[in-house]
């Protein structure tokens, strides 16, 4: 019978974060995943049940204990442009993070956060050649 491994899971979900902040939520392979946290898949599966609950952990972790703004940002604008017309749960969340905030900044910054996500602005490497 193989020895659970045991890990901080904070530190394992802002690893997980600055992967999705990177690739976006389709973009991100398990792989990826399993590489940035030095994980093994079933450690990853054992933990979160899936890339989705791996996602849902990382965005509620960062709103939760005050991560870094822009890594919740960044999180928040992934969650609005690929999860959450299809995932209710997901939804949830990011519309009661949205209530907590001030509507004139959060809208300026999401809208210029989507900016650089996009490229326009030149925001974070996505790793994808233009």
């Amino acid at each position: 019978m193989g020895r659970r491994k045991s890990f901080n899971q904070s530190e394992v979900l802002n690893k997980i974060s600055m992967v999705f902040v990177q690739y976006g939520f389709e973009g991100t392979s398990l792989d990826l995943l399993v590489n940035a946290t030095g994980l093994l898949r079933g450690s990853l599966y054992a933990a979160f049940g899936s890339k989705l609950g791996m996602f849902i952990a990382a965005l509620k972790e960062n709103i939760n204990h005050g991560k870094d703004s822009f890594v919740t940002t960044y999180l928040m604008v992934i969650a609005m442009m690929e999860l959450t017309s299809n995932n209710v749960e997901v939804k949830q969340i990011v519309l009661n993070w949205y209530h907590t905030q001030s509507q004139v900044d959060i809208e300026l910054t999401l809208g210029r956060a989507l900016l650089h996500k996009s490229g326009l602005l030149g925001g974070i490497d996505d790793g994808k050649q233009s």
